[in-house]
């Protein structure tokens, strides 16, 4: 299903972000139920419980130590960096490390890290880690400021500007190498360095042990760095296993998996259509089109107004071939532009693809069909492809997840959604056919499939220029999707939140005779087939 573990998350994410939710609502939960557990044992001392994770273990671990102050000690490994360092590098991650205007809200990975002060914490960083460790050595500078407000012993070395001096990155494991100051053991926040990739925590182990026997176990002396047990080189990554363990000796349930294991189990889909059917509205509001387009700009935070635009004279009578629309932006927009050689106005039609109507897939074959067509009717139309444009090479966490997924998420992380960005590029699209001499302004229409058809209903509902648009295979409504197990190719068309504001049948609605639509789809569809084009072409003006 998911390819890795990593895309799993992605898709267990989907639903939950509709309600305004992350996935981490969930696992953060389940940490935090852990330590109700611990803290009722009998046996367990609930002033000394820590807590150590390593990548996505080491960001729950984050957010836990951040929220839950029973922790006396917390390492995070293979986790914390910043974004400067890490959105061009890796880039964003997955729905776990990758919730919606966190960096707008003015944010960053650090501020797990203080808010945890001055409770002791170890931050552990690999040097040729996929989390870039300049990012992480960063945050640790930035949080040694803050924890030094409370004891002066995390200070790191400042130099005559001001600015904390930065060691030289060492070759061999390193206690604090993001200061030139001797970091004295008992100061609440330790910085554990060592060579290797990803999780080639091995050799880190005995200072990592180290950290929580000094901060769980008062008393004992850990003045000097306990060895790790010896392990061969191959050994020193992220896929090493005890040996001699029989099969099955790591499972705590007979198949390995909660819901495989106990019938009736609980998942992240069950629990938020749950929880989906406690918060949300019983059917449609019935917005009014103020309200509704109010709505749609705050969920989408698509910002561009219709009618605003200024082109250069020379783009307002280009003639037919392959097209190119620039924007303030500075993200041109790519298609191909057919013009009649009949003079006057004529009657325009923006046909939104997902890529060039000149490629050799079958979904670029039909557009360019219904392009043909289209024009043969006596028609302006421009066939051009919105943000991303042209599409870009995310790599893909899983299949089920499809292209965009991680660019989706870009957007989510900096308060902005892929579909508010289309959305933006529609408007732009219209105000340039508006602007032109050749066109009659009352005679815009727009076409679209899949997740195209989807921005255009939203477009639509924004822009009253549009007089007609006509759609296909688009989803028919966003709460389908909560009662999807397993939504396939869904990720375009996320909106952060947009349950909570209306949904797509409010789209529907408010266009009335404006729009013309066929072939929807529901929440348990195939999502990702998108752009299969409409079986009737019809001019409609």
């Amino acid at each position: 299903m998911a390819t890795r573990p990593t895309g799993e998350h992605g898709e267990a994410s989907l639903q939950p972000m509709l309600l305004g939710d992350t996935v981490d609502r969930y696992m953060l939960w389940d940490a935090v139920r852990g330590i109700d557990y611990l803290t009722s044992l009998p046996q367990v001392d609930s002033k000394r419980i820590g807590a150590f994770g390593c990548s996505g273990g080491g960001a729950i671990t984050a957010l836990l130590g951040a929220v839950d102050p029973r922790l006396a000690a917390t390492a995070i490994a293979c986790y914390i960096t910043n974004f400067d360092t890490l959105l061009p590098a890796l880039g964003a991650q997955e729905g776990e490390q990758s919730m919606p205007n966190f960096i707008t809200s003015g944010l960053d990975l650090p501020d797990w890290v203080e808010l945890r002060a001055p409770r002791p914490t170890a931050v552990v960083a690999t040097y040729s880690d996929m989390f870039p460790f300049a990012g992480a050595r960063s945050s640790v500078i930035e949080a040694r400021r803050f924890y030094s407000i409370f004891d002066r012993n995390n200070a790191g070395s400042p130099s005559g500007t001001g600015s904390p001096e930065v060691p030289p990155t060492p070759a061999g494991v390193a206690l604090n190498a993001d200061t030139t100051n001797q970091i004295p053991p008992i100061a609440a926040l330790q910085f554990i360095t060592g060579p290797g990739r990803h999780g080639a925590l091995a050799p880190l182990m005995g200072y990592i042990v180290e950290f929580f026997i000094r901060n769980l176990k008062p008393g004992t002396d850990a003045s000097h760095p306990i060895l790790p047990p010896t392990v061969s080189a191959g050994a020193m990554g992220s896929q090493w296993t005890p040996a001699d363990l029989p099969s099955g000796a790591l499972q705590v349930t007979p198949t390995g998996q909660v819901a495989t294991s106990y019938p009736n189990s609980e998942t992240v889909f069950t629990l938020n259509r749950k929880r989906a059917a406690k918060i949300l509205p019983p059917s449609s509001r019935r917005l009014t089109q103020q309200k509704l387009a109010e709505a749609i700009r705050e969920a989408t935070k698509a910002s561009v107004r219709p009618g605003t635009s200024i082109f250069d004279p020379a783009l307002l009578v280009a003639k037919s071939g392959d097209f190119t629309l620039p924007s303030s932006t500075g993200i041109d927009l790519h298609g191909d532009l057919f013009v009649p050689s009949s003079p006057g106005r004529h009657p325009a039609v923006i046909l939104l693809v997902p890529d060039s109507i000149n490629g050799n897939t079958p979904i670029a074959h039909s557009n360019k069909l219904r392009f043909e067509s289209l024009a043969a009717a006596g028609n302006i139309v421009l066939a051009i492809t919105p943000r991303p444009s042209p599409p870009g090479t995310d790599d893909m966490k899983s299949p089920i997840l499809g292209p965009f997924y991680l660019l989706s998420l870009r957007a989510d992380l900096v308060g902005r959604t892929l579909v508010g960005m289309r959305i933006d590029d529609v408007a732009y699209i219209t105000d340039y056919l508006a602007s032109r001499p050749d066109v009659d302004p009352a005679q815009i229409t727009a076409t679209g499939s899949g997740h195209m058809g989807l921005v255009l209903l939203h477009a639509a509902a924004l822009d009253p220029r549009l007089k007609h648009i006509s759609v296909d295979d688009v989803l028919t409504s966003y709460r389908s999707l909560i009662d999807a197990a397993m939504p396939i190719g869904a990720p375009e068309d996320i909106v952060p939140g947009v349950l909570p504001h209306y949904d797509i049948p409010d789209l529907v609605q408010s266009l009335g005779p404006r729009l013309t639509e066929t072939d929807l789809l529901q929440g348990t569809d195939d999502l990702s087939q998108s752009s299969t084009p409409l079986a009737t072409l019809e001019h409609r003006p």
